[in-house]
């Protein structure tokens, strides 16, 4: 029996978990396929360097994956975007090529992509995707960009994190939510006087979040997408004492907790990701245009409001309706995964088809 070689898995390993739930749903989907591992660099500190394609990449692995997030972004990297490789190096990689679940990214307000790749990485991205044996992106902007520069192969499907499996759990009268400060504008140390006033806006909005659901007999717990988010966790919980929280790197522990609550209520796209995946509905408070294109793939856009246009009046109606029928929402989530998940699995088995016929 042939021993397959290690795969070259591309993507932005940071504190964000939601690139860590990419990550494990992709690698676990492949491996209960193929007898396979894998070796992960970090696209933000690991040049893929002509020395490391022609002495480990093409001779020791079975493909390139590059995964998940918004990489197909201006960033002072070799190629021009977030792939730390020089272009005029692509053709020298010799083994297939998987782009798997990617975006662009853009802030709802102060944006550094302004909707405009520059030449440098427009070049870059029309020829890996040329080369790619597959290329899926995880929304309709980032389809149609890719599609106005020439680019005709890629498909769109909902980010792979969707699809991490996660076991039924009772339902409890529990809500989850999560709040983000990791761009400047949300209240980053680097915000200046505008993030912290913003930062202090969210809390606020958040606490009468708090005080609502609790005067509606629900316990609130702050599931964190990011460690620095501690800071907001302990900032809200100065103001309500009752709240429970998760700041852990564990994905199978905070898709048990969204899984056990009735809906969630989060900022950051994969918190809302994460819940569709445990089968719990969530209100979306956005500051990206990542994460309204996420609700218009999965029918949710009624439940989605970006964070810079707060409305109590509004949040309570969805709170309420998802209150009232959290069993028909549930099912719906549940029965939409189940819809979404077909692609996802074809995705898989075309990589490791090409995996077992090109070794």
């Amino acid at each position: 029996m042939t021993t397959l070689k290690t795969i070259f898995y591309y993507s932005v390993m940071t504190g964000n978990r939601g690139d860590t739930a990419i990550r494990k749903a992709i690698t676990e989907a492949i491996e209960e396929n193929l007898n396979i591992s894998f070796a992960f660099f970090n696209v933000k500190f690991e040049e893929l360097t002509e020395e490391r394609i022609v002495n480990q990449l093409n001779t020791e692995s079975s493909c390139l994956i590059v995964a998940g997030s918004g990489l197909y972004t201006n960033y002072p990297k070799s190629s021009g975007w977030y792939f730390p490789c020089k272009t005029e190096l692509f053709n020298k990689i010799k083994v297939p090529i998987f782009l798997v679940g990617l975006g662009c990214n853009n802030n709802l307000r102060k944006d550094m992509f302004n909707g405009i790749l520059k030449d440098k990485a427009k070049i870059s991205i029309q020829l890996i995707n040329y080369l790619a044996k597959l290329s899926t992106v995880r929304d309709q902007r980032t389809y149609d960009i890719l599609k106005s520069i020439g680019i005709n192969n890629h498909e769109l499907m909902l980010d792979p994190a969707n699809f991490l499996k996660v076991p039924k759990v009772p339902k409890k009268k529990r809500v989850a939510i999560n709040l983000a400060q990791h761009s400047p504008l949300l209240g980053r140390f680097d915000g200046g006087k505008e993030g912290q006033i913003n930062r202090e806006k969210h809390l606020a909005y958040f606490l009468k979040v708090c005080k609502f659901l609790k005067m509606n007999d629900y316990q609130v717990v702050f599931i964190a997408h990011d460690a620095l988010e501690q800071s907001l966790i302990y900032d809200l919980k100065k103001k309500f004492n009752e709240l429970e929280f998760i700041n852990t790197d564990n994905i199978d522990e905070m898709l048990h907790e969204y899984a056990s609550c009735e809906f969630s209520i989060g900022m950051k796209m994969h918190s809302n990701i994460l819940s569709f995946a445990s089968g719990t509905p969530f209100i979306s408070l956005y500051y990206d245009t990542k994460s309204p294109e996420y609700l218009k793939l999965i029918d949710w856009s009624d439940f989605g409001k970006p964070i810079f246009d707060l409305d109590f009046k509004w949040l309570k109606v969805r709170m309420a309706m998802l209150m009232a029928n959290n069993a028909y929402y549930t099912k719906q989530f549940r029965n939409r995964k189940q819809i979404e998940q077909k692609p996802f699995d074809e995705l898989i088995q075309k990589i490791c088809y090409t995996i077992k016929t090109t070794n």
